[in-house]
């Protein structure tokens, strides 16, 4: 086109100069050896400029014949550029739409012409996931990390989080593992693996990983806590066979969570199971003056030392703030039974029944009625124990007891 209006703007001076010059054409003489070419001025001009628009044309035909391949590839670039856009248009709107087989498709496809394949890719693997098709869902993931290692972590996440939602905990821990070692701060790393290990049970890396979890916040402090008790308590609940493996297992345990009340009951009850009873007694009265917590208060009944009136005496001073607290009260009564104070005992069953009555305190208070001979009075709070314990029924008055 460009040489087309040179061409003609060539024309139209050459006809205007050869309006000015009619009156005057003048000549042009070329000689050449014993050749010679005489013309006029107007015609020397029009051959000019035939001869200058048609070399134009002939390198311009020549350019075209030479660039013809980049051209062509450019050209070609662009159309699979074009049908790779609307391939992941396309394919998204499947995806969402449900239609995971076709979405695989076109995602998939759709890769080749994308400069940045790798989001084309996260998609396919999703519907590929949608089909439970977990062998090309993980051939996605590798394509997209091949095609963008800086987003190797977004990656290997999406690729975790599908793994725990197939119950392929295996799987996901090895990738969490591996992107932990690579990227240590990363709190979505962090958050998922601590879902793996609890799913899979693995309380001593889960220990391990406690303090990351609290040095990154990956959590909220109430969060953060629930998750460092329920590790510890969780560990501290399986079998120990001796003190020195008790010991090492509390020793592994992080100084803050070994203050928690359920660490510290998950403990002393492994004590008292080892016949350290004054150990574990003495551990939950230090906890308790510090902390009221619930799973202490109750453990403290089961403790026993030599001297039961002298633990009494100590479980007693907490009345003096906490006279309704019903875990309190079934511990007293317990240590008063302990210490054959059956009177005491009694009394501390009877203001447990008029609060809140239970299977077990029915069943405690028909022991101590068995101790005084009174027999008729124990089958009665036996009975009613059996009618809690089979219907449900906490918290109906009690029938029967003296």
């Amino acid at each position: 086109m460009k040489f087309l209006v040179i061409t003609i703007i060539t024309f139209v001076l050459a006809v205007g100069l050869g309006h000015f010059i009619s009156d005057d054409a003048g000549f042009v003489i070329i000689g050449y050896g014993d050749k010679v070419f005489r013309t006029s001025v107007v015609v020397f001009l029009v051959i000019l400029t035939i001869l200058w628009t048609a070399l134009s044309y002939a390198w311009w035909a020549l350019y075209r014949v030479l660039t013809l391949k980049p051209r062509w590839m450019a050209w070609r670039s662009d159309f699979r550029a074009k049908r790779s856009k609307r391939a992941l248009s396309n394919g998204l709107v499947a995806l969402a739409e449900g239609d995971f087989s076709r979405a695989e498709r076109l995602l998939s496809r759709g890769a080749d012409g994308d400069s940045d394949p790798a989001i084309h890719y996260m998609g396919a693997a999703e519907a590929a996931q949608a089909q439970n098709e977990t062998e090309r869902r993980d051939h996605y993931f590798s394509l997209a990390r091949e095609a963008m290692p800086t987003a190797e972590v977004a990656i290997g996440i999406k690729r975790a989080q599908m793994q725990l939602a197939n119950q392929q905990s295996e799987q996901a821990r090895a990738t969490l593992d591996y992107l932990a070692d690579r990227h240590p701060e990363n709190k979505q790393v962090l958050g998922l693996q601590q879902q793996v290990y609890a799913d899979t049970g693995d309380m001593r890396a889960l220990l391990g990983l406690l303090p990351a979890l609290r040095r990154h916040r990956v959590y909220d402090i109430g969060r953060l806590a629930e998750i460092e008790a329920a590790t510890a308590t969780a560990l501290l609940s399986r079998p120990i066979s001796s003190l020195e493996d008790l010991q090492q297992v509390w020793n592994v345990i992080p100084k803050a969570v070994r203050g928690h009340g359920s660490s510290v009951a998950g403990y002393t009850r492994q004590l008292a199971t080892l016949g350290q009873h004054a150990e574990a007694e003495k551990l939950l009265r230090k906890n308790i003056a510090n902390e009221w917590h619930a799973d202490t208060i109750r453990l403290y009944g089961d403790i026993r030392i030599p001297n039961a009136a002298l633990q009494l005496e100590r479980a007693e001073s907490w009345l003096a703030s906490r006279s309704d607290d019903h875990d309190l009260l079934l511990a007293l009564a317990k240590l008063s039974i302990a210490a054959e104070l059956w009177g005491k005992s009694r009394a501390y069953l009877n203001q447990i029944i008029a609060i809140a009555p239970s299977p077990i305190t029915y069943r405690l208070l028909a022991e101590v009625h068995e101790q005084a001979a009174e027999t008729e009075a124990a089958m009665k709070c036996r009975r009613e124990g059996l009618r809690l314990a089979t219907s449900g029924a906490v918290g109906l008055p009690a029938v029967g007891v003296y």
